[in-house]
């Protein structure tokens, strides 16, 4: 009976040895690495085909719709596939900076403001998305808002005049009766109905005044509080000469100013579709800037930490910027809606004009 006991024990113990072994085995394995940086930027913008269309090519055969829990899934999987590669030191403070961002509520705003995704997924392009599932995905949408107000998250002002213009194009274009063009009008009559917070920064969101904090800490390459910034970029607004810009842009905001704006450069590739897969601190340290760009910069950063931070209204903003730098109208109501939708881009230009 005692050998028999005996025997049983050490077979239990070397059981659990072994299941014990194979959960540390499992517990430590890494998700596998991209073959390269490049590889994991093409897996990056295929799945942001309908944030940030970039060609047939890219399109895939099953499209994971935005904001999506199968879309946050996978954009996780693959930044922790980036995570285990030997990265630039520019390309894993990016890494590090989405990865922060994830902790934030931009997954309650499943259709970015600054993108018609809807047109997107319509579009010719990607035919191979089905009516119901842009159907279901305009439902998650509404249904995400709804959420969000729930923890005193709402759109502001100028994201949701921009998805009413979606939307409304949307109806013109959808000629035959359908279930589709019934939940674009449904959706519609949803969005006519929505309170919109009375901020248009982020300070007017829970958490907003941390995820700017974050925002303004990639991309100036630096950890200074707003104010601080404010207190330098003044001092250099007061040394620098008063001149006009020479503005271009694109009348749409689907790719923020400063991305437009660095397009000439030499591009350093990165993973972001919100900076249109550029590592923009990279390219702004090295751009060179006329005295009326630098005057530029200078202004816009000025008017980021205005709206994010000091809770500057549309009129403030557009004012402020009219005054600095001498611009119409019509160009200060674009510069201050891409700092609405593009929070902390102005200040890839820190590194290069805020040093004393």
């Amino acid at each position: 009976m005692g050998l028999f006991l005996l025997e049983f024990i050490m077979n239990k113990t070397h059981l659990l040895s072994v299941l014990f072994s194979l959960f540390l085995v499992a517990c430590s394995k890494q998700p596998p690495p991209f073959e390269s940086y490049g590889a994991a930027q093409q897996s990056i913008k295929s799945l942001n085909t309908a944030l940030k269309p970039v060609g047939t090519a890219s399109v895939p055969h099953e499209q994971v719709l935005p904001f999506s829990s199968a879309y946050l899934s996978l954009r996780h999987q693959m930044y922790q596939r980036l995570q285990t590669m030997t990265l630039s030191n520019a390309q894993t403070q990016q890494l590090n900076y989405l990865i922060i961002a994830e902790r934030f509520p931009e997954r309650f705003f499943s259709w970015p403001a600054q993108v018609n995704v809807l047109d997107n997924l319509l579009s010719a392009q990607m035919q191979i998305t089905k009516s119901n599932e842009v159907i279901e995905w305009l439902k998650f949408t509404q249904d995400q808002l709804d959420s969000a107000l729930q923890s005193n998250l709402r759109l502001n002002k100028v994201e949701l005049n921009l998805l009413q213009g979606y939307i409304q194009t949307s109806q013109l274009k959808q000629s035959s009766v359908s279930d589709l063009k019934a939940q674009i009008a449904e959706f519609n009559d949803y969005l006519a109905h929505y309170k919109p917070r009375g901020s248009i920064g982020l300070r007017g969101l829970a958490n907003g005044s941390e995820w700017y904090q974050s925002k303004l800490n990639y991309f100036s390459g630096a950890v200074k509080s707003p104010l601080q910034w404010v207190d330098t970029i003044n001092q250099h607004l007061q040394i620098d000469s008063h001149t006009a810009p020479n503005l271009s842009y694109n009348e749409h905001h689907s790719t923020s100013f400063i991305s437009q704006y660095l397009s000439k450069a030499p591009i350093v590739k990165g993973i972001d579709w919100q900076t249109d897969y550029m590592l923009l601190p990279a390219m702004a340290k090295n751009s060179q800037l006329s005295p009326e760009d630098k005057r530029l910069m200078l202004a816009l950063m000025e008017t980021d930490v205005g709206i994010h931070y000091h809770a500057w209204t549309l009129s403030q903003a557009k004012v402020n910027l009219v005054k600095r730098l001498a611009i119409s109208q019509r160009d200060a109501q674009y510069l201050v809606e891409d700092s609405v939708l593009y929070p902390g881009h102005a200040f890839s230009f820190a590194e290069q004009l805020l040093t004393l």
